[in-house]
């Protein structure tokens, strides 16, 4: 594939946003920086850059000893729907030789970042877009046309986006090609394992309905048999109207609501309003979409999904 700048899957649509004045800065700053040697550091690794915790644990797992792989988004910020740079990680993006991102609207901030920021001959991946597209469900955020894009919370879907990933490093570092797939291919075996295991552990709770606080496990739940009947905020930071609260209680009733998930990085505000009135029988639980490599429960992909499912198969049983 040629271009100065790859993509792996083409993009099928980004949403414009006005970046905030410190992005802007940042970008005009590290325009000017030197780009580096070919995406590598001094030991020679290539550097990676990734928009989500999951995306850069997928690129540890398949890049091994031979990638530098940086987090754009911290852990408490969430899924990624906004970034608020640091300079120390524009830096890296402005020096990296890949740079992955989950892509279906999820980054909204990623092309036009990335059109100032990045070196001219950057492998772009476009994770989710691996997916296809008969698979991709749609969102629930109230955009017609749009597909959700928490695909990695079905391990079945991350296998696609892992094997993107490989792509990516294979075209930016031809060098360690057969490192890439060996690494790659041993990492989905694991995946598929670890699906077959969560299915084990849900099939307990089979049908049960839950409310979440944010639309995040569109794919997950009916992949393992849950049902997820609603989702307290409507989109990312938006606190729920009156009107909204009232449709919650209405489904906590008809559909026999067992639990509410929370999210450590959303604001639990709007979560104990919907609890305060859900009464005594619905268990209120949080669970991690996206992991933290400083908390050992969640530091990877594979803890993070065991995680999940612990809690999720205990509070609906």
């Amino acid at each position: 594939m040629s271009g100065q700048v790859m993509m792996i899957m083409f993009l099928k649509k980004y949403r414009t946003v006005v970046l905030p004045a410190v992005v802007v800065l940042a970008v005009v700053t590290l325009s000017i920086l030197p780009a580096g040697c070919g995406g590598q550091d001094t030991s020679g690794r290539l550097k990676v850059s990734a928009s989500i915790v999951p995306l850069a644990d997928f690129c540890s797992r398949v890049g091994g000893e031979h990638v530098e792989v940086q987090c754009l988004v911290p852990p408490g910020a969430g899924c990624g729907h906004t970034f608020e740079p640091t300079p120390g990680s524009m830096d890296f993006l402005s020096k990296a030789g890949v740079f992955v991102e989950n892509g279906l609207g999820l980054e909204s901030w990623a092309t036009d970042v990335l059109s100032k920021i990045t070196r001219p001959d950057v492998v772009r991946v476009v994770a989710a877009e691996a997916v296809p597209a008969d698979l991709l469900l749609p969102s629930v955020e109230g955009e017609p046309g749009l597909e959700d894009p928490h695909v990695w919370l079905d391990p079945s879907l991350a296998v696609y986006q892992v094997e993107a990933i490989r792509e990516g490093l294979v075209e930016a570092d031809p060098s360690n090609a057969e490192v890439y797939q060996r690494n790659a291919a041993a990492y989905i075996e694991e995946l598929k394992g670890l699906d077959g295991e969560l299915r084990r552990e849900l099939e307990q709770v089979k049908g049960a309905s839950f409310i979440s606080t944010h639309p995040t496990w569109t794919y997950f739940a009916p992949h393992f048999g849950l049902v997820q009947v609603g989702e307290v905020e409507e989109l990312p930071g938006k606190e729920p109207s009156a009107r909204r609260i009232a449709e919650l209680m209405e489904k906590v009733k008809e559909f026999d609501v067992k639990a509410v998930f929370a999210e450590p990085q959303l604001s639990p505000r709007a979560l104990e309003i919907i609890t305060k009135d859900a009464g005594p029988g619905v268990k209120v639980a949080t669970v991690d979409p996206v992991g933290d490599p400083d908390n050992p429960e969640v530091s990877d992909y594979i803890k993070m999904m065991r995680f999940d499912v612990g809690v999720m198969s205990e509070a609906l049983e």
